[in-house]
Parts: C-alpha cells; structure tokens; sequence
C-alpha cells in the first residue's frame, strides 16, 4: 500500500490519506509498542513489573529527601505522598513520551529503510508504551494513596478520562517533536534527561502549590504558564478530589493542540528526508 509523499502533505485530501494510512496499522503499531515494552525488561528478574516499580522509587525517594529531611517542602499539603506519586506518575508517562520518541526512528531504522509506512506510526508506538506503563502505575495510587493519606475513589474519577485523553496528545506532540529532532540532531538523546529533570523542578510535583504562594507574582504567573500545571491539576482533581480552576481545563486543551500541531505536522513535513539522516 502506497503512503502519502512529503510533497503532497500540503494538501488537506493528502493529510486524510495519512491518516487513514495510520489507522489501518495500527495492530503494526501496537505490535511495535508491546514488543518494545516486553523486550525492554525481559532480562530482569521483575519484567514488566518495573514500569510500576521505576516511578514508585523515584516517588519514595522524593518523599524521604522532601517529606522528611526538608519537611518544609511539604507545608500545607496534608496528603503530600498522594500528591507526590500523582505528580511522579504523570511526569514520567510524559518524559518517557519524549524518551522513547526520541529513540523511536533511531532504534528502528533498518526497518525504515527497507519498508515503506507511514513513520509517524514509531512515535504512536513509543507513546502506546508509555501510555499501558502510566495507566498500570494509576492502577496502583489508591493501594498506596488510601491506607497513607485515607484519599478514596470517589465521583471525581469522572474527570480522569479527560485528563488522560489530553495529556496523551499532548505527549503525542512531544514524542513527534523529539522523534523529528533526534534524526538530524542526534545530541537530542543527551539533553532530554537534564530538561525533563529541570521541568520536573519547576512543577508542582515535589512540591505543593502553597510553596510558591509567598513568592512574587511574576513568579506564580511563570509556574502556571508551565505546560504540565494544568495536566497536574487536571489529575489531582480526579484522583484526590481538589478544586480545579475551570482555566485549567482550557489550558490544558490549548497545549495539547499546540503540541500536537507543531510535533505531528513538523514530523510529517519532514520524514520524507529521514532515510538520508540515518
């Protein structure tokens, strides 16, 4: 089956080919998505069990250094273990999006240059395993959430589908965008851990909103123009029932289309001259 060509992308009729191009492989991108995600830890004693493993230690690392040895990280956050391994959870589906983007044409380039598909399909499938690793880590918040914190499922959850919905386009975009830049720049693979580990910081994961609320305006404004607050927000109104400012909602849909617009259309325009970079 042909796919569509780089030149012919300008036109919307081409952009709908490509799509549909995409949807009928989709088993090939689910089978991409858990080959890699079985292969991955298929050495290790645990297997897959160490998707849920990696970020509960992270988690409980971060909750021994900032729960108890810099205690006042956590002033005003009563449930700070929820809210830690709520935040833990998210920012690892998402800097794992960009992770596993980045190494998604890399790692698969001989089948790129002897098969012809549409390559979008290799970001798809590095998000598809990010993804099942988030939705069994979410699996697992109430077994730890409940018996620590006493925060139960409640009619909250409603809201989980939509916060998980937008994040992952979202996480989409990046993982194109990444997937894009990693070809011709391969230092790509060496920068992203120390970005994700600087946006990590500067959001709300490790520490509560109430941290920032003595700090100057400019500097509340700068944390809520980050990307990741409103997914962050979005998540811990349905896992542990807080307020959600109604703007978050919107914030959250507006990166999500922004992402997805420049990642997708960026790495579309420019897979055509992929094979020559590999």
């Amino acid at each position: 089956m042909s796919t569509v060509t780089a030149s012919d992308r300008a036109r919307l009729s081409a952009w709908r080919v490509y799509v549909r191009d995409l949807w009928e492989r989709r088993e090939f991108a689910w089978f991409l998505a858990m080959g890699n995600l079985k292969a991955r830890n298929a050495s290790t004693a645990l297997g897959l069990f160490w998707w849920i493993l990696n970020p509960l230690m992270l988690a409980g690392v971060y909750y021994i250094v900032f729960g108890f040895i810099f205690s006042g990280t956590r002033e005003g956050e009563p449930a700070f273990l929820a809210w830690l391994i709520s935040g833990i959870f998210a920012f690892t589906y998402t800097s794992t999006a960009m992770t596993s983007g980045a190494n998604s044409i890399l790692a698969n380039s001989k089948l790129l240059v002897n098969i012809r598909f549409p390559r979008m399909i290799l970001p798809v499938a590095a998000l598809v395993e990010a993804g099942v690793g988030f939705l069994a880590s979410l699996g697992i918040f109430y077994v730890i959430a409940w018996p620590v914190n006493g925060i139960r499922p409640g009619l909250s959850l409603v809201w989980l589908p939509l916060a998980v919905t937008l994040h992952t386009l979202f996480n989409l975009g990046l993982a194109a965008a990444t997937a894009r830049l990693a070809v011709p720049f391969r230092d790509i693979n060496n920068i992203i851990p120390h970005l994700n580990r600087l946006w990590m910081y500067l959001t709300p994961i490790i520490w509560p909103m109430a941290f920032i609320e003595a700090k100057a305006q400019w500097a509340q404004n700068v944390i809520q123009a980050n990307p990741l607050f409103p997914y962050m927000a979005l998540y811990r109104k349905a896992l542990m029932g807080r307020e959600l400012d109604p703007l978050n909602i919107w914030l959250a849909i507006f990166w999500a289309v922004v992402a997805l617009g420049v990642g997708v259309i960026s790495f579309v325009r420019f897979e055509g001259n992929m094979v020559r970079h590999l």
